[in-house]
């Protein structure tokens, strides 16, 4: 049974700038393979971002610019049937619990991808206590997080967060 993740589409002006534009974020720390930064246009805001192996390069955060919001994107440098301004379903398995959401595409310096904003940050912190995040866009490929080992660069995430509401 899917459930209805409690998603918003963020649009291009919110989160103007992926890794792809690394200059834009200010290095917190590195954890687990994942590196942890500071997006002042956040709120300021940190994420944490790694690339697969593939080159699919994966970013989940918290946007503070208000109530804090969770959000995760994908951006490949391989060609992807996918637009800027595209919406489209995606479905999220989180270790066989599944949640669906709305994504919109992006076209950001060689990458292409999608952002989905989650209304409660507590789901991207959650994924720490998880194994694996399975991503499927409708009409895309799926792609494969693991999250094994990922509680350190969870921890540092929500540390560097901490230390920007202060």
């Amino acid at each position: 049974m899917h459930r209805k993740l409690r998603a918003t589409v963020l649009t291009a002006a919110v989160l103007g700038a992926t890794a792809a534009s690394a200059q834009n974020f200010e290095q917190y720390g590195s954890e687990a393979g994942w590196n942890i930064a500071i997006k002042e246009d956040m709120g300021p805001g940190c994420l944490m971002m790694k690339t697969n192996e593939d080159g699919t390069q994966i970013q989940m955060g918290i946007d503070a610019t208000g109530e804090l919001k969770g959000y995760m994107a994908l951006y490949m440098k391989t060609p992807a049937n996918l637009a800027k301004g595209d919406d489209f379903e995606v479905l999220f398995d989180v270790d066989g619990d599944q949640f669906e959401g709305e994504a919109i595409g992006q076209e950001i310096e060689g990458y292409k991808g999608a952002y989905v904003l989650v209304n409660n940050p507590d789901f991207i912190y959650d994924l720490a206590k998880k194994k694996q995040l399975t991503i499927t866009p409708k009409g895309h490929r799926q792609v494969l997080v693991n999250l094994d080992g990922t509680n350190a660069a969870f921890e540092t995430l929500r540390a560097c967060q901490d230390a920007q509401a202060q």
